[in-house]
C-alpha cells in the first residue's frame, strides 16, 4: 500500500510539474504560434512583441502585432494591431480538445491598402495566400488521416504527423479601425478612412475546431473584404478621378489607368 500510495503521489506531482510548466510559458508559446502560423498564412513577416495571459483566468493581452507586406509592395505593412484582448477558456487548454477562445477583441488596428496600378492589392494577395495555405493544409490532414487507417508495417509502425491543436474562437470583435490608402497616383499621400466594426462568432464550432490557418483565413477575409470596400469606394469618388485626370496618361500608361478604375468599378458592382 505505501508503494502505490507513493507511485500515485509521485505521478500526482509529475502531472502538476507539467501543468505548472505548461502555464509558466503559455505566453511563449502564444506568442510562438502567431508569430509562426500568421506569417506562413501570409507570407509576410509577422512579428508580436508580448503576450500576458494569466493562467488562472484566461483573460490577457497581445500587445504589438505586426503584420508586413507580401513581396512587390512598397508600404511598411499591412496591419499593425497594437492591443489585442483575449478570454480563454482555461479548462479547454487540457488535453488534445480545440482550445476554446471566449471572446478577442482587437480595438484600433491600423490597416494600409496598397493599390498596385496592375489592380493588385497587398489585402487581396494577404488573403489568397492565407486561403491557399489553409488549403495546403486541408491537404496535408487528409493525407495523414488516409494513412492512418492504411495497413501497418510488420513492426506495427504507421505514418505519423504532428497534429496541431485546434482553435474555436465564440466571438471576434474588430473596432475603432483605420484604413490608410496608398496608390501611386496619389504621389505618396494617402487618404484615410474609418474600417468599419466587425464582429465574427462561432468560428470553427460547428466543426470541432478550426485549424490555426483556418482561422487566420477567416479573419484576414474579414478584414480584407471589409478594408476594400471601404478603400475603394474612396479612390472612387472625385479624389482618385481629379488625380487620374490631372496626370498625363504617357507617365503611367492609360491601361494601367484604366485598370486601377476597372478594380474600383468592381468592387463597387458597377
Amino acid at each position: 500500500m505505501k508503494k502505490i500510495a507513493l507511485s500515485i503521489a509521485g505521478l500526482v506531482i509529475v502531472l502538476g510539474a507539467g501543468a505548472w510548466l505548461l502555464f509558466a510559458n503559455l505566453d511563449h508559446i502564444i506568442k510562438s504560434a502567431v508569430e509562426k502560423y500568421a506569417s506562413a498564412a501570409t507570407q509576410a513577416t509577422v512579428s508580436l512583441d508580448s503576450v500576458k495571459l494569466s493562467p488562472t483566468t484566461g483573460v490577457g493581452t497581445l500587445s504589438g502585432l505586426s503584420i508586413g507586406n507580401p513581396q512587390g509592395f512598397s508600404t511598411p505593412q499591412a496591419f499593425y494591431l497594437g492591443s489585442i484582448g483575449v478570454k480563454i477558456d482555461i479548462a479547454s487548454i487540457k488535453g488534445n480538445g480545440p482550445i476554446v477562445i471566449r471572446e478577442i477583441t482587437i480595438d484600433k488596428p491600423q490597416v494600409t491598402y496598397e493599390l498596385l496600378n496592375s489592380g493588385n492589392s497587398n489585402l487581396q494577395t494577404i488573403q489568397r495566400n492565407a486561403q491557399t495555405y489553409a488549403s495546403s493544409l486541408q491537404g496535408e490532414t487528409a493525407a495523414t488521416q488516409d494513412s492512418a487507417s492504411a495497413p501497418k508495417d510488420s513492426a506495427g509502425n504507421g505514418n505519423k504527423s504532428a497534429s496541431t491543436r485546434k482553435i474555436i474562437i465564440d466571438n471576434l470583435i474588430i473596432r475603432n479601425g483605420q484604413i490608410a490608402i496608398s496608390q501611386e497616383l496619389l504621389k505618396g499621400k494617402q487618404l484615410r478612412v474609418p474600417l468599419p466594426e466587425i464582429h465574427l462568432t462561432n468560428i470553427g464550432r460547428n466543426d470541432g475546431g478550426a485549424t490555426p490557418a483556418q482561422v487566420a483565413d477567416a479573419i484576414f477575409g474579414a478584414i480584407t473584404t471589409s478594408a476594400s470596400q471601404a478603400a475603394v469606394t474612396e479612390l472612387a469618388k472625385d479624389k482618385l478621378g481629379g488625380l487620374i485626370n490631372a496626370v498625363p496618361a504617357s507617365s503611367i500608361g492609360k491601361a494601367a489607368i484604366g485598370t486601377v478604375g476597372d478594380t474600383v468599378k468592381g468592387f463597387l458592382g458597377q
